[in-house]
Parts: structure tokens; C-alpha cells; sequence
């Protein structure tokens, strides 16, 4: 179970409980969690339900009141069966929408009429080009993370592994978008919602278009469209298993038949999974017949055919029969393309059929009949028709990009809040389904909200609560994250705990961010929090721009005496010694330019004066827990006192000053001292030098540096040779190492020794969640030890054979030339055939018994061992060995 399917358990079980039902009335978040007064909350909902459309006003809360979306090219961006569905009963098709009912004085019989009409009128408005289409099951599965991850969930319900919503009573209704968009028309919405929603309550995250298509196809994972084939794709060595790490899955999708050509340009190594239903019409045996290098074929839930896939052999031709009854019969075909010259054929043949592809008339995505798309014919005099009734019945007052007008209704001013929209009552004016709570907080806001002028600080409210970012951040002791939706804000930095997964609060912000940084991130998408995996929505400068201002205007905190410089050049000094590791080793946590700190990785220190106000930056220093009660700042100065009194004469202003003279050099400022000090060379002189640790050689790497400028790297997890390489040794870092040098030769991964059942078998190695591997095949890693020469001797086990495994430089004319590596076996008993691979390559050729040429590498080994070349996609060169009871050798020499 992963960590996000973890994650909506959780969120599911806290909801047990309470399984909400349905809710008709408009759901606004931000209203429900907001602890604004009663009058501006009703003055949110009128602002929202855009009564103003309607109801004439000059108060300054008809120009803050929702734009309805734009429908001019509605029939390019929604199906119109929902077009009509939602305008005949908007309420019952997505719950909790601020939609009114314009049709519910209305009979069934009218109301079909009239909902049929208007969606004719509005498909009239331009060419059509709305077309559904199967939803990408693996860009689904990548979308669900990305959807519960970069911030959709703050405002729209998280969902379980079925698609259900965990909390709808509680987020932005969705509806059925599998039933309203298609996949192109959503995705171009998502890129630029405010195309069609100007008033953006839907923001711009600003994702990658990938993401953007991974979330759309997830949204439309229930759209069913009909077809012949289901498919999905695989690359990478798919003979290890589809669902291995070695293997991804690239696309999913539909095709009409199990042609190959179907599918475009694919990669060299990849598996196809095809299902479908086959039409069976007659009762009796029927044979399916496969050429490929691996296949599986089941149908009915029924093995027909298998043959596991090999990266070292032709494709086989094989066949397998099952008797089935007329009907849809279930066909899965999983086809592996790996080996040597792939080719894949399918054929069948029964009762009445003769052998032969299987046409795409007897197959289908689904044995229940799905309705084909159909394109909305439109019909000029039911258009022309629709285009009244949308007038008369006030859709135009809301809906106003189209050339049709609607008169208004009374004004504010003369408004009876006992009668019309705001009763239960159906007649012929607007039906919102307000609850008895949204009714009365509108009836206390009508009588004030024409000539109600707000302070700047409500206006801050207003705004933080209309746009719902009170779901994500929290200013003055209103919002944030919400408890049930905490886990699904994550970050990549988990040292950073909450800060580095969390929106930041907007108490203070005035006073903290200047106008231009709060302009970049609120306007601008630009972004400095980038282990954060919540992205921050762009709401647009006409919805939100105003707030830079007002939070300049309304966040005061107390000045701070700034002290005098005398020296500014003495001043920068002492930031840059404070800033190294030397002084308070701000880098260890903190990235710089660029550079990436050795431990936590918190916000880049450079351009931090250009965001950050000089004021907070000193009440900040002094006290980092008064605004982050929980974060991870030490305080510098406990008690007033500087922990470096020998800086500055330990005066904590002149030592927070300096820092910011030092960093207002901006990417100008000279490298802290210690910055990346970590990354060093190790060279090797007149003894081998030896690095261990993750890098080159996997997790648990030993690398082995001799005198010679020879150098090898040994995976201890795996007792396996990695890598050789020639002169300079290896960098260190934090307990890595790397190699360093040149004219590198790489071994496949996988243990040395194995037994084969076959020649097809696949050479075992780690996976990442093989957590016993290789113990589990017979290996055990017990060391080395050093010689006088401090050259390493590997010891491990396989089985019952104690392995030493020795490697020396051999010299030729005093210069190093190749390695001399040496096996010792020592067994308790006689030993079977087993293999040991000496190394592996596309190109391998023959020299003599003895000799083999791996692409660059020379292998060469005793005249008691010969070699067997393993073809494939890269060949291996393998060496049978057959051990006597007690103590054997086996010698091989790489030169490169």
C-alpha cells in the first residue's frame, strides 16, 4: 500500500462517521470555515450567487460579485447531453452548485422543452468540436498522486481508490465531469481556466502540460466510449516482469485489433497488455495460435497459452485451445517484445471461422452495449427558440459574452427578502436551494450592502474567503490546512517538517514580503518553496491583485532600531563568516545559489533581500519561533547574547545587520566558506587507497584505488565487480563516493555466480523492493582483509562454497596494465556446474579458447576453464565452473 492510498484510508475512516449525504445547497468552503462577522458573510454569498446580475446596484459589491463562466464556445468544451441535463435540473446533476434553477415553476414536459432549446441556442453560438474519448489509465493512475498532491484536494474533495469523493459536503463540487468533458476540452480548460471563469475561483496552478493531461484523464477515468481492444503499454525489460522497477508503463488506450502498426513508433524492448471481449457465435473448440518471443493468453479468467519471455532467443510459435459457449467471452493477451529479431502474430480458429486474425467486428472494449457520441445536430428554429426563452428567463443577466440581453428585475434597493429567491417557494425567478443558514446571513447583509464601505482589513477577509485560500493558509488565527486534509500536503525536504509541506502563514505577510516578491508570487507564479509539492494557484490580478497593497497597508509590526555602519566592507565580512561553517553554519541547512546545503535544504539564502523586508529580517533573527512556533531556526542570540561574541564584539543587531549587508550581494556574494567542502578527491599514492559507501557501486559500494592508476569498484550487496576505470580515483561526499577517472568499464548488475536451469534463464539481480536479495539465493558477505600491500581480498559464501576474491595490478614494463583477478573455492563437497560471469557487452568476439573481446574490455582466463557466449540484447560471457571437494582456483585477467 502506498503512502497516498495510505493517506485517503486515513481520510476515509475519519469520515465513517459521518457519511454526508448529497448536498443541494451552493457549498462555498471558504464561507464555512471563515469567522467573518454574519453581514459580510451574507455580503460573500450575494457576491457569489451574483445577485447583482439581476438586481441593479451601484454598491461596490456588484463589481466584486462572480462573473458566470463564459458560454460562447460551450459546445467545443461540454458534452451536450450535459449542456441540457444541467440546465433541466442543475442541483440534482451537481449537487452544490451556486447555479440557480431557472426552470423549477416549470412542469417535466416544459422543462425538457426549454432545457433542450437553450442547449440547441447555445451550441448555435459557434462550429462544435466537443468529442469524448478513453480515458489514458496510465496517465489515470500518475494523475490520482498528482491530483492529491499539488494542491486540488485543498479546495475538491480527496477521493478513494474507486474514485468516490471522501468529503463532498465539505469542497468545490466537481459533479460528473466523465459525463460533461472530454479530455481535450478539460485539459485546455485546466491550462487557462479563466478563459471560460474569469472571475477566477478556479485558479491556474501552472502545471507542467503532462501533469495537466495526467489530472484530466484521471477526472475522466469513468468515461466509457465504445471500441474494440483495451491496450497498455510497457517498456523497459519487460521480461522481468511488468510490474517490476525495471519496468514502466508508458500509455494506455484503445485500438481496433491486435496489429501492432496500431500503436505508432515504439522503443526496442517493451510488453503490450491487450483485453477485450470476443463475440463468440457457435458452441465448440477454438485455437488461438501466437509467434512471439513471450506471450500469456487467458480467456474466461482460463491459462490458454504461456511462455515466459527471454531477452536470448527468437520468437517460438505455439497454440493452445479452449472449449466456449456463444457470447462475450473475456480475452486477455499479454505479448512480451524482447530476443532476438521479436515478431508477433495472433490468429484463431473455431466453428465457422477459418484460421486467421481475429476481425475487429467480433471484438469490444465492454460485453454491455455503450452508446456511440453522437454530435448535436443543431436546429436553426429550436435555436432561435432557445435564444428567446435563455433571454426571458434571465440567463443573459449572468451569462453576458452572448448577443442576447435580459431585462432586470427590481432593484436592491426594492428587494422583499420574504418573497421570490430567497423563499423555498418555486416560481419564476432564480432557485438557489439556500439552506436556512444562507437565507438569513443574506437577509441580515440586504438592508447595509448597497452602502456598506469596508475597512482595508475586511477587505482582506473578504477576499481570503471568497477565493478560499483560508483552506491552505492561516492569517490572524483564521484558516488553514484543514486536520482530515493535513497528510496530502507533502514536500520532498521531510527534514524540514512542516515547513517544508506547508503553506506558510499570511499573518504578518505585509510586513514580512516586499510589494514586488508578494507581486512575483501572488501574480506572477513565481515560486522559491520548490520541495513543496502544493503548487500556488494564480488567481489572476484583476481577482487578487488588490491584496498586495492592502497587506502593505494593514501589517504593521514594531521598528527596529537599525544600528550604524561604519565599515560596510568589515560589516559583509563578518555576514560571510557567520554565514559559513565557520560561524553559524547557516549553508549546513539553507541552499545558496544554487548549491544545495548538506542537510535539511530550506529556502535559497540568495536575492533574500530583494523578498524580504529589512524590518522582519531583524525581528525574525531575533526571535525565529515568534513566527514559526514550530519550525526548525535555531536563535542565534538566546537570551539577547550572540553564541559568536568574538564577531562584532557579539552586538546582535550589528551581527544580524552584517548578514544582511553580506547577503544584499545577492548571487554576487562570495561562496560561504565550507560551502560543498564535502566533495573531495581521494588520489592514491604509493599504497591503494580504499572509499566505501553508496554511488558507484550501488548502495553498499567498496571502491579500491591502486598505486598503478588502476581503480575497480565492488558491490558488497551483490559481492559483484561494478566498475574499472583508469587514473584519478574517486570523489567522497557525505558518504558516497564517485569515480572519478576515465576509460571506464561497466558490469551488468546481478550476483557472479549462478545456476542456470536454461540458457533463456534471466541473470538474477537486486530489485528495489528485493529486500533479501541475494541472501535469499545463497549469498552471504563476510568481509576482507587487507594484505601488506593493503590490497583487499573479498571474502563471501554461496551456498556452501567459501569465495576469496583477490585483485592485483599486473605490470608490464613497470606500468599497470591490466587486473589479475583470482577466485579461491573451498567446498565441503564437490560441487555441480554453476556459471560465472565474467562480464558482459553488445559486441563480444572471439580471440582463442582463453581469450575473449568484450566491446573494450580483454577477458582472459586459465587454460582450465573455457567460455560460452549468452546472446541477447547485451551478450554475456560466461565461464562453466565445476568445483572438486576442497580448494580450487579460477584466474581471469581484464585488460582495457
Amino acid at each position: 500500500m502506498n503512502s497516498l492510498t495510505r493517506q485517503l484510508n486515513l481520510g476515509a475512516a475519519l469520515l465513517l462517521c459521518v457519511a454526508p449525504a448529497v448536498v443541494a445547497e451552493p457549498i462555498l468552503p471558504g464561507l464555512v470555515s471563515s469567522k467573518l462577522e454574519p453581514a459580510l458573510k451574507g455580503r460573500v454569498l450575494i457576491e457569489e450567487l451574483n445577485c447583482a446580475a439581476c438586481h441593479q446596484s451601484d454598491g461596490s459589491f456588484a463589481k466584486d460579485s462572480k462573473t458566470a463562466p463564459r458560454l460562447a464556445d460551450i459546445g467545443s468544451r461540454v458534452n451536450p447531453a450535459y449542456i441540457e441535463k444541467f440546465i433541466t435540473d442543475p442541483h440534482g446533476t451537481k449537487p452544490g452548485t451556486t447555479m440557480p434553477d431557472l426552470l423549477s415553476h416549470m412542469d417535466a414536459k416544459e422543462k425538457k422543452e426549454t432545457a433542450k432549446a437553450i442547449t440547441h441556442y447555445l451550441l448555435s453560438l459557434k462550429k462544435n468540436t466537443f468529442e469524448p474519448e478513453a480515458p489514458d489509465s496510465v496517465a489515470a493512475n500518475q494523475g490520482n498522486q498528482l491530483f492529491h498532491t499539488r494542491g486540488c484536494v485543498a479546495c475538491h474533495s480527496p477521493r478513494d481508490a474507486a474514485g468516490k469523493e471522501l468529503m463532498p459536503g465539505k469542497s468545490v463540487p466537481l459533479g460528473a465531469l466523465d459525463q460533461k468533458y472530454s479530455a481535450d476540452s478539460l485539459i485546455a480548460f485546466l491550462k487557462n481556466p479563466q478563459h471560460s471563469r474569469p472571475s477566477g475561483r478556479m485558479p491556474d496552478l501552472e502545471l507542467p502540460a503532462e501533469e495537466v493531461r495526467s489530472i484530466a484523464n484521471y477526472l475522466l477515468q469513468d468515461t466509457k466510449v465504445p471500441g474494440n481492444v483495451n491496450y497498455k503499454l510497457f517498456t523497459g525489460l519487460v521480461w522481468e516482469g511488468l510490474y517490476s522497477e525495471q519496468v514502466k508503463a508508458k500509455r494506455a488506450g484503445q485500438v481496433s485489433d491486435f496489429d501492432l502498426g496500431h500503436l505508432g513508433k515504439l522503443e526496442r524492448r517493451y510488453a503490450v497488455e491487450f483485453e477485450t471481449w470476443i463475440d463468440v457465435k457457435e458452441a465448440g473448440e477454438y485455437t488461438f495460435f501466437l509467434e512471439a518471443n513471450g506471450a500469456t493468453l487467458r480467456v474466461e479468467g482460463v491459462q490458454v497459452l504461456l511462455e515466459q519471455p527471454s531477452e536470448r532467443r527468437r520468437p517460438k510459435n505455439f497454440n493452445g485451445s479452449i472449449k466456449l459457449q456463444p457470447g462475450w467471452r473475456k480475452l486477455e493477451l499479454t505479448y512480451f517484445h524482447a530476443g532476438y529479431k521479436p515478431k508477433f502474430s495472433f490468429e484463431m480458429e473455431g466453428p465457422g471461422i477459418k484460421r486467421g486474425a481475429i476481425p475487429s467486428s467480433m471484438l469490444s472494449v465492454s460485453n454491455k452495449p455503450i452508446p456511440k457520441f453522437t454530435p448535436l445536430k443543431v436546429d436553426a428554429a429550436l435555436a432561435e427558440k432557445g435564444r428567446e426563452q435563455f433571454s426571458m428567463l434571465g440567463c443573459a443577466s449572468c451569462h453576458n459574452d452572448l448577443d442576447a440581453k435580459s431585462k432586470m428585475a427590481q432593484s436592491f434597493a426594492d428587494l422583499n427578502p420574504s418573497a421570490g429567491c430567497l423563499t423555498e417557494a418555486h416560481g419564476k425567478w432564480a432557485h438557489y436551494a439556500l439552506n436556512s443558514e444562507q437565507r438569513e446571513l443574506i437577509k441580515q447583509a440586504l438592508p447595509k450592502v448597497e452602502k456598506q464601505e469596508l475597512n482595508d482589513k475586511e477587505k482582506i477577509a473578504k477576499t481570503l474567503t471568497t477565493f478560499n485560500c483560508i483552506a491552505c493558509h492561516e492569517r490572524d488565527g483564521v484558516g488553514d490546512v484543514a486536520t482530515e486534509r493535513n497528510s496530502l500536503f507533502t514536500g520532498s525536504h521531510p527534514e524540514l517538517g512542516d515547513q517544508g509541506r506547508l503553506p506558510p502563514a499570511l499573518t504578518s505577510v505585509g510586513a514580512k514580503l516586499t510589494p514586488d516578491w508578494l507581486t512575483e508570487v501572488m501574480l506572477k507564479g513565481n515560486r522559491q518553496r520548490f520541495y513543496m509539492n502544493t503548487r500556488m494557484p494564480q488567481y489572476g490580478e484583476k481577482n487578487v491583485g488588490h491584496l498586495v497593497e492592502l497587506f502593505g497597508k494593514v501589517d504593521k509590526l514594531e521598528e527596529v532600531k537599525l544600528p550604524e555602519i561604519g565599515d560596510i566592507r568589515e560589516s559583509k565580512n563578518a555576514g560571510y563568516e557567520m554565514i559559513g561553517n565557520k560561524g553559524f553554519s547557516c549553508i549546513a541547512c539553507h541552499d545558496f545559489n544554487g548549491h544545495h546545503a548538506a542537510g535539511a535544504g530550506a529556502l535559497d539564502l540568495v536575492n533574500l533581500t530583494d523578498k524580504i523586508q529589512k524590518n522582519w529580517f531583524h525581528l525574525f533573527m531575533q526571535n525565529p519561533s515568534r513566527f514559526h512556533t514550530t519550525g526548525i531556526m535555531p536563535n542565534f542570540w538566546p537570551g539577547g547574547q550572540s553564541t559568536r561574541p568574538d564577531v562584532l564584539e557579539g552586538d546582535r543587531e550589528a551581527q544580524i545587520e552584517a548578514l544582511w549587508s553580506y547577503l544584499s550581494d545577492g548571487t554576487r556574494a562570495k561562496k560561504p566558506a565550507g560551502l560543498m567542502v564535502q566533495l573531495d578527491e581521494l588520489r592514491v599514492f604509493d599504497k591503494p587507497e580504499i572509499a566505501r559507501g553508496r554511488g558507484t557501486a550501488g548502495f553498499r559500494g567498496i571502491g579500491v584505488g591502486y598505486p598503478g592508476r588502476l581503480n575497480l569498484a565492488f558491490d558488497s550487496e551483490e559481492m559483484a565487480l561494478r566498475l574499472l576505470w583508469k587514473n584519478s580515483f574517486v570523489t567522497i561526499k557525505h558518504g558516497s563516493f564517485k569515480a572519478h577517472g576515465d576509460h571506464r568499464i561497466e558490469f551488468p548488475p546481478g550476483v557472479p555466480f549462478h545456476r542456470l536451469k536454461s540458457m533463456d534463464d534471466h541473470w538474477p539481480y537486486k530489485g528495489k523492493k528485493d529486500y533479501l536479495f541475494p541472501h535469499d539465493i545463497g549469498y552471504q558477505f563476510r568481509g576482507y582483509r587487507l594484505d601488506k600491500q593493503r590490497r583487499p581480498t573479498f571474502r563471501y559464501s554461496y551456498g556452501d562454497i567459501m569465495i576469496e576474491d583477490f585483485f592485483e595490478e599486473v605490470l608490464e614494463g613497470g606500468v599497470a596494465t591490466k587486473f589479475k583477478r583470482t577466485f579461491t573455492f573451498d567446498t565441503p563437497e564437490a560441487q555441480e556446474k554453476f556459471y560465472f560471469r565474467a562480464a558482459g557487452g553488445k559486441n563480444i568476439s572471439k580471440i582463442s579458447d582463453h581469450q575473449y573481446r568484450v566491446d573494450k574490455l580483454t577477458v582472459k582466463f586459465d587454460d582450465d576453464h573455457k567460455a560460452i557466449v549468452r546472446s541477447g540484447d547485451n551478450g554475456e560471457l560466461l565461464i562453466p565452473v565445476t568445483l572438486p571437494k576442497g580448494r580450487s582456483t579460477l584466474t581471469i585477467e581484464y585488460q582495457w
